[in-house]
């Protein structure tokens, strides 16, 4: 072999990837978006480059989920067999962080989400969750494996959530959630910061893809009449006049 030939090699590697990376975003979309198998999530206005694009709005079932994303890949996730990109929008969901995808595995560091519940609820597959208020994530990391969380570290609050069911919307209050790593566990830890309803507990997610919840439930002394009646499905309260709500399960691999 010429000694040149490294250097070729290596020469039209980067060739083939400037090509790509500097490719217009709408072609590549266009060539992908029959390929991809699901047809709930669609990009509209797509604009830029693979490296250095945007979108209108993203849309899930035909209504926008994400308007004004724009993104920048990192080259250097590249060297190590993943896809990163930096992403931010400045529309009714905000993003704004780091995410990348390698094999098997997805990772998120400095990552804030900020979205209305309903369009969050209906994302992940639960359009008719009679829940609403606004919800904001911040995360500082995330590691998931095979769609598991195997590292977490960070918040997630809920302000002005709502019960939808009923005639007018029971506002129940404000609350928060604190994701951290317990050994092999990711523990969520619940409070309550202000509202009607008052919620303490804990989900933890094991290494094994089990999980496990337990949140105790207490109506303070203004609260609606109804929301007491809404409690007593989970059962009879304790002496403290907390309900409790215990799910355990595991989740396929």
């Amino acid at each position: 072999m010429s000694r040149r030939t490294p250097y070729v090699l290596v020469g039209t590697l980067v060739f083939l990837a400037s090509v790509v990376l500097l490719a217009p975003a709408a072609t590549l979309y266009g060539w992908l978006k029959p390929r991809l198998g699901d047809a709930r999530f669609e990009l509209s206005g797509v604009s830029g480059t693979l490296r250095d694009g945007s979108v209108a709005a993203v849309l899930v079932g035909g209504r926008p989920l994400v308007d004004k994303l724009h993104w920048r890949l990192s080259l250097g996730e590249l060297l190590l067999a993943r896809i990163g990109a930096d992403f931010d929008s400045r529309g009714t969901f905000l993003l704004d962080g780091h995410v990348s995808k390698g094999f098997n595995t997805l990772r998120a560091h400095d990552l804030t989400l900020s979205a209305p519940a309903k369009p969050l609820l209906a994302a992940i597959g639960q359009p008719f969750a009679p829940l609403d208020g606004q919800a904001r994530l911040e995360l500082a990391q995330l590691k998931l494996l095979g769609g598991w969380p195997s590292d977490a570290a960070g918040t997630l609050r809920i302000e002005g959530l709502a019960w939808t069911l009923a005639k007018e919307p029971i506002v129940l209050g404000d609350y928060e959630a604190t994701f951290s790593r317990d050994g092999n566990d990711i523990v969520a830890l619940v409070h309550t910061l202000g509202g009607a309803l008052e919620v303490n507990g804990d989900a933890r997610a094991k290494a094994d893809h089990s999980y496990e919840l337990h949140l105790q439930l207490r109506p303070k002394a203004d609260a609606p009449p109804l929301l007491p009646n809404l409690l007593r499905s989970l059962g009879a309260p304790d002496p403290q006049g907390y309900y409790h709500l215990r799910r355990e399960g595991k989740v396929e691999s």
